[in-house]
């Protein structure tokens, strides 16, 4: 068998699973794999690192702008209800479109194996299946629940019945899959991919000024864009106090903002963006929308925030490690299990504005305490979420797939 992989990017935007997929990609490449990516980004920008190291196949089929189906964990809304349902039919019509189009790439590439970058385009491991191509899934995020369970069931079972291979990044997302005996054995948990060279390559200076950050204040920044389970409100709203209290500081935001037709989300978006030019207008908040490279701009800041509200695993925090910089997060199953109180960084009760203005002051008054946490964070980037020894783990695994297919 041939080594060349064939990966299924489900994204249509450059998120925390599309900078793993690049390391996945970027790894494999340099293990002498050839490498191609079937994937539905449109923009330049999205694309660009990707296509350094794949050849991209473009996945869109007529008004098809994706196959990724809804089955995670934000997905919230009652099957029973008319917006379940109307859910429920998408995500028919996807797996089945979905299916036939990895199947045709399949066919088309012939590669070894198959990789998919999440769980939500399990019918594309159904075709590799169908194909005799040995298959493996990452895992990055929650389920959906559901009303009665019946989605997330069937998920599991397609998940482990299709797939040779599972990584999870972390013990959560792997103890939701609930294997049966006999496919224990498939399951690892791979820490996420970050560098760990701290920001010593970083120009902070010519950063700052690029992103119209002020060079004489501590920059505390968010990233997650404008979403309610983000906590995007919860940032601003600590701002205004923080600010108040520490002139010296100054707020990052970063990330686009997600409305669609959704009335709740478009009420939730202009609330926040009325907190933003207040802030803006105070001289203490830069919005930045999409960036490009994440990294430059924790290297930039002095504190990195994390205030999702629904638990999952929020990869700046570990990036905010990999350079040295301390971070305070809202308390949750994963940021409990990932990091450990007052030592590399603070918690704070799940949406509690009060506790997490406290906590940025306290790291922004005692700049020791800010120092040594970040120092600590470093340490266990370096040890938990080093790019190159996870990256093996993978790569080890999947020659043995090819080679034993």
């Amino acid at each position: 068998m041939k080594r060349s992989m064939l990966f299924i990017d489900e994204d249509q935007e450059r998120n925390g699973a599309t900078v793993s997929l690049e390391y996945l990609v970027q790894g494999f490449k340099a293990a002498g794999y050839d490498t191609t990516v079937l994937t539905w980004k449109q923009e330049g920008w999205t694309r660009a690192a990707l296509s350094r190291s794949a050849t991209l196949i473009d996945g869109r089929r007529g008004p098809l702008t994706t196959i990724t189906m809804c089955f995670h964990f934000t997905y919230t809304v009652s099957p029973l209800s008319w917006g379940g349902m109307k859910n429920i039919v998408k995500d028919l019509i996807k797996f089945v479109a979905g299916f036939v189009i990895v199947l045709r790439t399949i066919r088309k590439v012939r590669p070894g194996i198959l990789y998919l970058n999440e769980y939500s385009v399990v019918q594309a491991s159904v075709a590799a299946r169908v194909c005799h191509v040995p298959s493996v899934m990452h895992i990055r995020s929650q389920m959906l629940t559901g009303l009665f369970g019946l989605r997330r069931w069937i998920m599991r079972r397609l998940v482990l019945k299709c797939n040779d291979a599972v990584f999870a990044i972390t013990k959560c997302e792997a103890e939701q899959l609930r294997p049966r005996p006999a496919e224990q054995g498939k399951i690892s948990v791979v820490g996420e991919f970050v560098p760990t060279g701290g920001d010593a390559g970083v120009d902070v200076a010519g950063v700052r000024s690029s992103m119209g950050l002020p060079h004489d204040r501590k920059v505390v920044t968010m990233l997650g864009g404008i979403l309610a389970i983000k906590g995007t409100r919860e940032f601003l709203k600590a701002g205004e106090t923080i600010l108040a209290r520490y002139p010296q500081a100054f707020l990052a935001l970063a990330g686009g903002s997600r409305i669609g037709s959704d009335p709740v989300r478009r009420e939730y978006d202009a609330a926040c963006r009325t907190l933003i030019a207040g802030l803006e207008q105070r001289g203490g908040l830069r919005y930045l929308g999409e960036i490009p490279n994440a990294l430059d701009l924790i290297a930039a800041s002095d504190i990195v925030v994390s205030t999702s509200l629904q638990t999952h695993f929020a990869r700046p925090v570990v990036e905010a490690w990999g350079l040295g910089k301390p971070v305070v997060a809202f308390r949750s199953p994963h940021m409990e299990d990932l990091i450990a109180h007052g030592i590399d960084g603070l918690l704070v009760d799940n949406g509690n504005v009060n506790g997490l203005t406290e906590a940025v002051l306290q790291l922004l008054e005692h700049e020791p305490l800010r120092l040594r946490m970040g120092q600590e964070g470093k340490k266990k980037a370096e040890r938990d979420f080093h790019a190159g020894r996870n990256l093996a783990k993978i790569i080890a695994r999947c020659d043995a797939l090819c080679a034993a297919s």
